[in-house]
């Protein structure tokens, strides 16, 4: 479905793990966040142009200004 509106099914994972599995966790978002860099920018916003939200648009931010969603 992702690849429909010009994604690629990488950029979308699930990972189904308890909260008692702290190093898998840490584990998973390693090889998530570079899957994520190899993969590159988000296609639909490349230049600025493309469907979605512009960045910084819809962010949340938390007191230290940290992006939180």
């Amino acid at each position: 479905m992702l690849e429909a509106i010009g994604l690629q099914g990488q950029r979308l994972q699930m990972i189904n793990l308890s909260s008692a599995m702290a190093g898998q966790f840490a584990f998973a978002a390693a090889e998530i966040t570079a899957e994520v860099s190899r993969l590159g920018p988000t296609p639909l916003r490349a230049n600025g142009s493309g469907a979605g939200a512009a960045p910084g648009e819809g962010e949340t931010h938390s007191e230290d200004g940290a992006n939180i969603g």
